[in-house]
């Protein structure tokens, strides 16, 4: 029996919507490979912006608030978070940025989580063995240097006074402290 011309036409227009399809994914999924990121996001290089970390009030002197912070990097179309531990004392007197020090949690030795014990009032990395006093000084190898030091800004925030971190990543393993790329 002769194919009718309905069947033709069914054929070719299930062959054209189907491949129109593949067409459209394929090339949505080759644009977001060219595209730069969106303006305002973080491209994964160069310094995370201030990010609002605790208000002055909860902070009292001589006493370390273990805090983690949330970085966000967009990798493509992918945005990419992950967590880090920030230490913060309050050393002085008033409400200015001076009288407040942030510690990077990364051990400068090979990059693991420095714990603060409590009792001993000091910085222990559970990796290695470092030591450090509570200023961030080093105490006891194999780290070769101080806790990384981060800065703080006090500003308005949530119609109260409060300190901001800037995030920054070191390299490890050196005695320099030497920036790196916050990816």
């Amino acid at each position: 029996m002769p194919e009718r011309p309905d069947d033709d036409r069914r054929t070719f227009l299930r062959i054209a919507v189907i491949g129109g399809i593949g067409i459209l994914t394929a090339g949505a999924g080759a644009a977001s490979v060219f595209l730069p990121p969106r303006t305002g996001e973080s491209a994964g290089v160069g310094p995370q912006p201030l990010i609002p970390i605790a208000r002055l009030a909860a902070l009292l002197k001589e006493e370390v608030l273990s805090l983690e912070i949330s970085l966000s990097v967009r990798d493509g179309w992918r945005l990419r978070t992950r967590r880090q531990r920030v230490y913060l004392q309050r050393v002085a007197d008033g409400d200015e940025a001076s009288a407040f020090k942030a510690l990077s949690a990364v051990c400068s030795h090979a990059g693991c989580g420095i714990e603060y014990r409590e009792k001993d009032k000091q910085f222990h990395c559970p990796c290695h063995g470092a030591e450090f006093k509570l200023d961030g000084t080093l105490q006891k190898g194999p780290a070769p240097r101080d806790m990384d030091p981060l800065d703080v800004t006090v500003a308005e925030h949530e119609g109260a006074a409060w300190l901001f971190v800037n995030w920054q990543e070191f390299a490890m393993g050196t005695e320099q402290r030497t920036p790196r790329g916050n990816a």
